[in-house]
């Protein structure tokens, strides 16, 4: 019997299929779906009557001490406030306290605020310089009428208070930022030493006691005993202060130098201790 070629087609593909089929895994029953409970059971919910106060948490705040202006930034320096007789009796004499932590000082004047000075003698014009046409005049004349108040520069204790030589009644105060002024030529002195004045505290009357030739203001600045430019201190156009630093040193020989700046330049205060009083 004679097989055609189609019967023979017919019969390997059959084979073919039987042969895939037997290489599949068995196939695995469907599993039933899970039942669903007709009923679903419901717990009922019990509120509290009144309100319940929930705990709250604040962050804790570190809480620094106020500070005063005085405590961060302060023009004070330590000054000597018990006077030797030396001291009560005459003008130009040192402070123990001044270059006790070197050869320099700074007194910033930028730090002084605008009721903490008083221009000596409101309303005077200067009729005689520092210096001027006197080489050696130590101080600065401001006029305006007899028996005019005087009033303290800055905050201060009373040093000396007495008639002195050519200066007549003199007032010295000795100021917490370390400098001296000096008032003299008074009709009236109104302090005594060992008074704490505040700057604008009337202290004298303008006069012409001591050698003076009319009812003025002789006005002086100093500096461990030693007189410098009150321009240095004080615009007398405008009768406000400057806004300096002043450079005190002490050189060698033991002369005292006072130089403004209008900057604390590195140069200039190079020999500064390490810690400021």
């Amino acid at each position: 019997m004679k097989i055609s070629s189609t019967a023979y087609r017919l019969i390997f593909f059959s084979l073919g299929f039987l042969s895939l089929l037997a290489g599949l895994p068995a196939c695995k029953p469907t599993p039933a779906p899970t039942e669903i409970p007709a009923e679903i059971p419901v717990v009922a919910a019990h509120f509290p009557e009144s309100e319940i106060e929930i705990p709250t948490w604040e962050e804790p705040v570190l809480i620094l001490p106020k500070a005063s202006i005085d405590t961060i930034l302060s023009p004070h320096k330590a000054i000597t406030k018990n006077f030797s007789s030396r001291e009560i009796n005459h003008i130009a004499v040192q402070d123990a306290q001044r270059f006790a932590q070197g050869n320099t000082e700074i007194i910033d004047l930028t730090l002084i605020q605008p009721d903490d000075y008083a221009f000596p003698l409101p309303g005077g014009k200067v009729i005689s310089p520092y210096g001027g046409k006197r080489r050696y005049h130590s101080g600065t004349d401001i006029k305006t009428r007899p028996n005019d108040t005087i009033v303290a520069a800055f905050d201060g204790i009373v040093r000396m208070a007495k008639p002195y030589s050519a200066y007549g009644n003199v007032i010295v105060i000795r100021h917490y930022n370390g400098l001296e002024t000096v008032y003299s030529h008074n009709s009236k002195n109104l302090v005594k030493p060992g008074d704490e004045v505040k700057a604008g505290t009337p202290i004298a009357l303008t006069g012409r006691t001591g050698r003076a030739t009319t009812e003025h203001l002789h006005f002086e600045v100093r500096f461990n005993g030693v007189h410098f430019n009150p321009n240095y201190i004080f615009r007398f156009r405008t009768r406000t202060l400057q806004r300096n630093y002043l450079i005190c040193k002490r050189h060698k020989n033991g002369s005292i130098t006072v130089s403004p700046v209008k900057k604390q330049d590195a140069f200039l205060v190079k020999d500064l201790p390490k810690t400021l009083p």
